[in-house]
């Protein structure tokens, strides 16, 4: 019996992570603005001129050495090798100490046993950027959310960024593509899952256009999309207390329909309250028994 086909980020991020990779290289020309984006919330949320921030799925690290330079002392993460070797790489490029900008590799689900092995402090916020949460179905969104939360301080953020269910169904369009470096490009066949709420693609890479195109590699992928009443309940279950949205991360309007991004933050409690694994608060006192006076009865 064949070996199961590993499973789809496994593929694209890891397996033929180069392809993916020209994706983000392209991506990079934006980063900038978007870590400038992403500073001004948290600095106006709070956060520290130099606050300790932590990128889960940093990729090459679009976002990581941005927000470095701008006096951020910053920690990458992500599962792929490659996309960590270009993200030191590309640290060197810009002479960041190690102690400005370090990596590690970790699937975000479980992030915090990761962090906690290397005896990293509390941070004062973390970043999900570029769509990088939905891979794993709203349960290992859960579970990342809560491993998040476990690695920032109390008080600390949380700043989530991906597209918004919203505006994707309503400009709905089943093929798509997505240009990268060095003239490679994906093509999507697009389908959505309207019971589970997940946008399923076909990806095929292509090199070179016209006669010159050669099909490099094939792949089913599949995001559970959220409008931003789910996403806001999803942060509330794992603790988070909700701060508020944006319609992108250089956009300081609330989200709307005419916004293509969902950027939510949320902030941890700096008073916890205990919570079952459904998410719900539990009660931390008994109910007390009413004391039975005269002619009381039993029952």
């Amino acid at each position: 019996m064949p070996a199961p086909r590993p499973y789809w980020t496994h593929e694209i991020f890891v397996s033929r992570a180069p392809l993916f990779g020209a994706i983000l290289e392209r991506a990079k020309a934006t980063a900038g603005e978007e870590a400038r984006g992403i500073h001004r919330i948290l600095r106006a949320a709070g956060a520290p001129r130099r606050a300790r921030v932590l990128d889960i799925a940093c990729g090459i690290g679009r976002h990581v050495v941005p927000l470095a330079q701008l006096g951020c002392r910053t920690v990458g993460s992500d599962f792929s090798p490659t996309y960590l070797a270009e993200a030191r790489r590309y640290a060197e490029r810009e002479h960041l100490r190690p102690e400005a900008a370090h990596f590690y590799r970790s699937d975000y689900r479980r992030i915090d046993r990761t962090l906690r092995a290397a005896r990293e402090p509390p941070f004062d916020a973390a970043i999900s950027i570029f769509t990088s949460m939905g891979h794993y179905g709203e349960r290992g969104d859960l579970a990342t959310l809560r491993a998040v939360r476990r690695v920032v301080r109390p008080g600390g953020l949380f700043l989530l960024e991906m597209g918004n269910r919203d505006w994707i169904l309503a400009h709905y369009a089943p093929t798509g593509t997505m240009e990268g470096r060095d003239d490679l490009w994906i093509r999507e066949a697009r389908r959505f899952d309207w019971e589970t709420s997940t946008a399923r693609s076909d990806w095929t890479f292509y090199r070179g256009r016209g006669r010159s195109r050669r099909k490099l590699f094939e792949q089913e992928i599949q995001v559970r999309l959220y409008s931003l009443h789910e996403l806001k309940s999803l942060f509330e279950r794992a603790g988070w207390e909700f701060v508020r949205s944006f319609g992108g991360l250089t956009d300081p309007r609330p989200i709307g329909p005419e916004s293509r991004r969902l950027v939510v933050l949320g902030r941890r409690p700096v008073r916890e309250v205990p919570r079952s694994r459904s998410g719900r608060a539990r009660s931390s006192s008994r109910p007390t028994r009413r004391a039975r006076g005269p002619g009381a009865p039993s029952g």
